[in-house]
């Protein structure tokens, strides 16, 4: 958060924070459940996860940590599962942004929404709104609540939306998830085909298109991928951006590639760290305008309350932030301190710096403090978050022969800001700056998780972590979207890099990517979890949470079917990209490794270490951490759609609980 009101308060609160979180000897833990709880079930049901994938019937944890696993006669009181049902270890998110996840769901001080959802994916796992009754003269409404979910299916549908806002207490109409590539614009056409978004900026910049939708208030519109940001001239004005012509000596200065996102931020369009910096802008500002005396911080209490609460529900232990500055860091410390939260916190540290000078360096020996400072608590530092680039639906992440961009329009044409012609992405990091921050994040014994989509930037992150491997620091490529088999095997071969599939993206964003922006020739082997499973590469599957839905049983099913959604607005999926489908097919057991024991082994954290507590499995001495399923999803029968969460259970404390299964699906629509 780039509040100033708040940064001074955040600072303090993580000193003090970090100093407070090492336990002393015999001094209770936050979170723990302390005494014995049991659960059993028939042979088989309990399934460990560990090497041998050994199966129980009952599974005992004593004071936080398992303390006993066995085919025999239950402990006393154990609870007995109902039939059918599967005892798991607690499910560990390899990247997600939690705290992000419920920000359309925050009301103002008059009751309404801060934020229009402008989404045509389902992240919050909302029900469905009833059908609107459009007005005659009106043919493309839609049903705006922040309580359930309307699918944004046209660009007219948007301008509407926006036109037709109310301003919020702050002043401001905001717009969240909006996302051209999946928007039609007749029963033919849709995405980047069509005339009218605001990612084409042929006929009129993306400011010229705010401006005519609303000029009498600040507006500001973000994209579903979180890298690009669009503003109307009034937004532009308040967001106090370092441009030309603008001196101001607070201003905001851009990171990555200063002066093309300088020259798009004038058109209206705020690219990778502009648009961190946008979105924290207005979080920061909400905050203050609900925070109290009593509560400082009530906006992010809420976001971080909620958000962790449905991953609990999903049957998550592990969750992660996967771009925390040090203030949001602080922020969850504050609030976990007042109340713990129901899921363990693993937090990405990224450094908004830039890497010349000594500020980025300093800033790493402050994650390392902050690292060993949070080593026995329910909180860790990860690693450093580096980014190599953007987002392909975005056309900003890099890319190079033979993966090209196709459909590619204003403001990457504009050799003003992008003189590198023909347009194929933008890389945030080169190998170079990316082999620096890593030598100095491994300097002070700290991971790096490097966001990367595109297959340059792949080739720069692989060339970085190779270049700079060291005993006892395990790596992470975070997407790892199109790389070729021969980089699977050279990572694997490394035996200190894991990675992480997007692999929801797959399933909501395929069709665009094939179709309109990479061809099928780009796309073929899009996640090639296969490729990484036959190659022993440890790998995670994951939401990227607020991009798709937080939902593990879901990640399984599109990993293991590789399915594809086709939503009633869209064309038909073309023959040479339906073909291309159904490679890289994994199977249940390997995507539910991605959510236990193989991310557990991202986080360095799959066997006893320096005193931390290993997560992933269902051993002795491991962490209390397990989720028990309705039905066994390793089971070929289970339709993973069916499947519900009865118990939540973290550091032997039952943290969501559903005994009958009478809670409602949590199934993205």
């Amino acid at each position: 958060m780039r509040s100033q009101a708040l940064s001074a308060l955040l600072f303090i609160l993580l000193l003090t924070s970090c100093r407070s979180v090492k336990p002393r000897p015999g001094q209770d833990t936050p979170g723990v459940q302390s005494g014995t709880i049991a659960f059993a079930g028939p042979p088989g049901s309990v399934q460990s996860m560990d090497a041998n994938l050994t199966t129980y019937s009952y599974v005992a944890i004593t004071d936080g940590v398992i303390s006993g696993l066995g085919t025999g006669t239950p402990p006393a009181n154990a609870i007995q599962l109902p039939e059918g049902a599967a005892i798991y270890p607690g499910l560990i998110d390899s990247h997600s942004h939690a705290i992000s996840l419920f920000v359309p769901t925050i009301n103002d001080s008059t009751g309404n929404p801060f934020w229009l959802n402008l989404a045509s994916v389902n992240v919050m796992l909302q029900p469905l709104c009833p059908p609107p009754s459009c007005p005659p003269q009106q043919q493309n409404c839609t049903v705006q609540s922040n309580s359930c979910f309307s699918p944004m299916t046209t660009q007219d549908q948007v301008i509407n939306v926006l036109k037709n806002a109310k301003p919020n207490a702050l002043g401001w109409v905001l717009g969240w998830s909006y996302e051209p590539s999946r928007l039609s614009c007749n029963n033919a056409s849709y995405g980047f085909l069509c005339p009218n978004n605001f990612e084409n900026a042929n006929s009129q910049t993306a400011l010229a298109q705010m401006d005519a939708i609303r000029d009498d208030v600040p507006m500001m519109v973000t994209s579903e991928s979180g890298h690009i940001v669009y503003v109307n001239t009034k937004g532009l004005e308040q967001l106090n951006l370092c441009l030309p012509g603008n001196g101001s000596a607070k201003c905001y200065a851009p990171i990555f590639s200063p002066q093309a996102e300088q020259c798009v931020a004038k058109q209206g369009q705020l690219n990778e760290d502009l648009a961190v910096y946008a979105v924290s802008y207005i979080l920061g500002l909400m905050n203050t305008h609900m925070r109290t005396q009593e509560d400082p911080l009530p906006v992010f209490r809420q976001l971080i309350t909620a958000s962790t609460q449905k991953y609990s529900q999903l049957g998550f232990t592990t969750v992660q932030e996967g771009a925390a500055s040090s203030d949001v860091i602080a922020i969850y410390l504050a609030v976990a301190k007042a109340a713990p939260l129901p899921v363990r916190m693993a937090f990405l540290n990224f450094i908004q710096q830039p890497l010349s000078g000594s500020t980025y360096q300093k800033q790493i020996a402050i994650a390392a403090d902050l690292r060993e400072g949070l080593a026995h608590s329910d909180m860790f530092l990860a690693g450093i978050k580096l980014f190599a680039d953007g987002s392909n639906q975005g056309y900003t992440g890099a890319m190079t022969s033979p993966v090209q961009y196709t459909n590619v329009n204003k403001p990457f044409t504009d050799t003003a800001c992008f003189p590198q012609q023909p347009y194929n992405g933008e890389a945030d990091m080169d190998a170079n700056s990316l082999s620096q921050a890593v030598q100095w994040s491994h300097e002070k014994g700290l991971p790096v998780f490097i966001h990367t989509n595109g297959n340059l930037a792949q080739a720069h992150s692989i060339s970085a972590l190779t270049g700079n491997s060291q005993a006892g620091i395990r790596d992470v490529i975070v997407h790892f979207t199109m790389p070729t088999q021969e980089q699977v095997q050279s990572v694997a071969k490394a035996s200190s890099i894991g990675v992480t599939f997007l692999m929801n993206d797959f399933y909501y964003y395929y069709q665009p990517l094939c179709e309109q922006l990479l061809q099928p020739s780009g796309t073929a082997n899009m996640y090639p979890a296969a490729w990484a499973a036959s190659s022993g590469l440890h790998m995670g599957l994951h939401s990227d949470t607020p991009v798709t839905p937080p939902s593990p049983l879901f990640s399984m099913w599109v990993a293991s079917s590789r399915s594809v959604q086709a939503p009633a607005w869209m064309p038909a999926l073309l023959p040479e990209c339906q073909q291309n489908r159904s490679n890289q097919l994994i199977s249940r057991l390997q995507a539910l490794k991605a959510y236990t024991s193989d991310a557990a082994w991202l986080y360095n954290r799959d066997a006893p270490s320096k005193g931390v507590t290993p997560i992933g499995s269902l051993q002795n001495q491991y962490a209390g951490d397990l989720v028990v399923f309705s039905a066994d999803p390793l089971n070929p029968a289970t339709d993973l759609s069916t499947v519900k969460v009865l118990y939540t259970v973290h550091n032997g404390k039952i943290v969501y609980s559903d005994p009958t299964g009478s809670n409602p699906l949590i199934w993205p629509n």
